[in-house]
């Protein structure tokens, strides 16, 4: 079994889908305050870039107006939001890209540290049926704004991975992994093959003393793999 790993956010998406997303909750109403909510997001924004973000703060405040919500309704807002928001900002060269890898036999899976609410859709878009992602707790079919599990956060993407694959019935011969950010870099190092993505300042420079492909998308010209 060959693998195909892709992260979501500025490396198959033009931006982050979480950020999208609270923003589309915003104009929805669905933020009481919306204000301090959107200075507290892009505070943690800054955190996770700079690399000392702590996820489970992050998701206990952006699945806050989820709570008590049922998992049907929102699914219907976030497949219109996906439609209006997200398709749109999906690099070509990444549908580009995956579609070579389904076109070898690769299978395809998106490994984001966002909420598979948003991330499962996304994937959907893009014709990859498996994804790892945050798991967000819905009881009695309703959101309880808790998650269950090991986030896929830095070294949680590699022990979700690990789990994921202790479940396959073929190991995997080789893995190849897409990634912008030096978030991710527990991952791309546990990958046969990584490649950077419209990399992070941090991702750059390791990316070039490792000798690693670098796609920059969002230029005119990229650099091939």
């Amino acid at each position: 079994m060959r693998l195909a790993l892709f992260d979501l956010d500025d490396t198959l998406l033009d931006g982050d889908c979480s950020e999208l997303w609270n923003t589309w909750m915003i104009e929805r109403g669905w933020i009481d305050t919306p204000q301090d909510f959107l200075m507290r997001t892009q505070e943690m924004q800054a955190a996770y870039h700079a690399g000392h973000l702590l996820l489970s703060n992050y998701l206990a405040l952006t699945l806050s107006p989820l709570i008590g919500r049922r998992e049907e309704d929102v699914q219907r807002e976030v497949e219109t939001f996906v439609t209006a928001r997200i398709e749109p900002r999906l690099f070509p060269q990444g549908r580009v890209r995956v579609a070579e890898h389904h076109t070898r036999g690769d299978r395809v899976m998106i490994v984001s540290a966002s909420s598979r609410h948003l991330v499962a859709p996304v994937a959907a878009a893009l014709g990859i049926p498996e994804v790892i992602a945050v798991d967000p707790v819905v009881d009695a079919g309703r959101y309880t704004g808790g998650t269950v599990g090991e986030l896929s956060y830095r070294g949680g993407k590699v022990t979700r991975l690990h789990a994921w694959l202790a479940k396959q019935s073929q190991p995997a011969k080789h893995i190849s992994f897409y990634s912008d950010s030096h978030n991710d870099l527990p991952l791309l190092i546990r990958a046969d093959q990584a490649v950077a993505v419209n990399p992070d300042p941090v991702l750059a420079e390791v990316a070039q003393t490792e000798e690693w492909p670098r796609l920059d998308w969002r230029a005119s010209a990229q650099t091939p793999a």
